[in-house]
């Protein structure tokens, strides 16, 4: 009856620690997808120049994230040249491809870190502010057009006097240019945040004998973390460029305020 039992407990064991890495490699899935949405929100506010499209080619190359450190770069060439070395591959392209992750690794060797580290703060806050005062005077035109097209149809003085009153609320319009430009951003911080709380959850579940699961965990929190400092750190760069394009908007804009309601007296 004790072997029996014994058994049984080892054979539990076993689905046990199946069910956790499958749930661990869930969990990082996720995790890859939340933060790859991320990318693409950055990538969107402000896009990279040909140099920096030039690097994430190499990351691709090497099959690693831009958020990987030089041990990783490192660990990836070797892997990627073991795959592709001519004297080894039977892959018909690889002597081209050798090359190319021979060339993503002496350019990435020479960086310190990823591509979100290759656009400076001033450099990221001017082309925000640029974006951010660009989409404002598409909406500010859109709505002086649709103001014009009400009062065509014929309202009354003080009918007009209440539509050319919300015209004139600047900040509620830039509002919408910022939810325009960081709106998404944002909704993808917070879930990766809440995708955090889970993974940190299933880590302090885990078994201390389950190495594999437990480094996996680990992994995944330490690309979390790194995939929301670079998001919060775009974020602080739009707030400081909204605050400049708003400075800039304001004067413009309570000039064109009284000369609005000057025509309307």
């Amino acid at each position: 009856m004790k072997m029996a039992f014994s058994a049984i407990k080892s054979i539990g064991l076993m689905f046990g620690r199946g069910n956790v890495e499958k749930k661990s490699r869930a969990l990082s899935r996720k995790a890859t997808a939340l933060e790859e949405g991320i990318d693409k929100e950055i990538e969107y506010i402000f896009p990279g120049s040909e140099d920096d499209k030039d690097i994430k080619k190499y990351f691709s190359a090497l099959g690693i994230k831009p958020t990987s450190d030089k041990t990783k770069i490192r660990s990836a060439y070797i892997s990627r040249a073991k795959e592709y070395h001519p004297d080894i591959s039977r892959e018909e392209n690889a002597e081209e491809m050798m090359k190319l992750v021979n060339e993503a690794y002496s350019a990435l060797s020479e960086k310190s870190l990823g591509v979100d580290n290759l656009r400076d703060e001033k450099k990221s806050v001017a082309a925000m502010e640029k974006l951010a005062l660009e989409l404002y005077v598409k909406l500010r035109n859109s709505d002086y057009d649709k103001m014009v097209g009400i009062a065509r149809r014929g309202v009354t003085k003080q009918e007009f006097s209440a539509i050319v009153a919300d015209f004139c609320d600047w900040n509620k319009r830039f509002s919408r240019v910022e939810k325009a430009i960081t709106g998404r951003l944002d909704k993808r911080l917070k879930a990766l945040e809440r995708h955090k709380q889970k993974c940190v959850g299933f880590e302090q579940k885990i078994s201390r004998d389950n190495l594999d699961a437990m480094a996996s965990a680990n992994r995944c929190i330490s690309g979390i973390n790194e995939s929301l400092r670079k998001g919060y750190t775009v974020r602080s760069y739009a707030d400081i460029a909204f605050a400049n394009a708003r400075e800039r908007i304001m004067p413009i804009e309570q000039k064109q305020k009284e000369i609005l309601y000057k025509s309307i007296r």
